[in-house]
């Protein structure tokens, strides 16, 4: 049920440049409270660790009551525009992967989050489309990335987490809903991620969400 009240608050873009750090207020941003009802699915940020995520949130036996994940289809190039295909951040124009908006709505009508490989540029579309994804951000603990290399399962170094980890920052705050950030200092290896991780969703699935409507017109 959407709730007819709306709130005005103050939103912050973080702009990173070589050398220095700069801070731009957006004067306003109107939203709307939503009430979903259905499992909401769950991005995560950096895309990077998705797959690694994905991977141990889904082993153990009880997992499998609450998460279930779509897995990446090759996608042809006649049905890359279309608004009901969502493309992973890693497709190339040779080889575009991506899921489509029924596989997710299909873990969704099994009443389990739908865990995804997509990025932050996927957020608005799935807005458009109806589905209200949980946006949980994972700050490493240091730049060397060490308590994350098991999650990457191969797919970065270090160089390429640090830029990945920069444009999501300021990706996450032009986001039209809000998202959830997970401090260094909420875990200190692999399993206190994914019990972080487990908490944050069924915290948000309860949560009342705020989105930016107007954006999405």
């Amino acid at each position: 049920m959407t709730l007819l009240i709306f709130f005005v608050y103050y939103g912050k873009i973080k702009m990173h440049e070589p050398k220095c750090h700069e801070e731009h207020l957006i004067p306003y941003s109107m939203v709307q409270p939503i009430q979903v009802m259905t499992k909401r699915p769950v991005i995560f940020s950096p895309s990077l660790l998705s797959r690694g995520l994905i991977e141990r949130l889904l082993q153990p036996a009880e997992s499998g009551l609450d998460f279930n994940t779509c897995q990446p289809e090759l996608i042809q190039a006649t049905e890359r525009n279309d608004k009901s295909v969502f493309l992973l951040d890693a497709s190339t124009p040779e080889q575009a992967l991506g899921i489509s908006l029924q596989s997710i709505q299909d873990v969704i009508s099994q009443d389990k989050h739908c865990l995804l490989e997509l990025g932050l540029s996927s957020v608005e579309g799935l807005l458009r489309q109806g589905v209200y994804p949980i946006v949980i951000n994972i700050r490493p603990k240091n730049k060397k990335h060490k308590k994350l290399k098991k999650l990457l399962t191969g797919r970065g170094e270090d160089g390429v987490m640090e830029e990945v980890c920069q444009a999501d920052e300021q990706k996450l705050e032009t986001l039209p809903l809000l998202y959830h950030t997970l401090e260094p200092s909420t875990w200190s290896c692999t399993e206190d991620l994914l019990l972080a991780i487990r908490n944050v969703i069924h915290s948000q699935q309860k949560a009342l969400l705020w989105v930016e409507l107007e954006r999405l017109q």
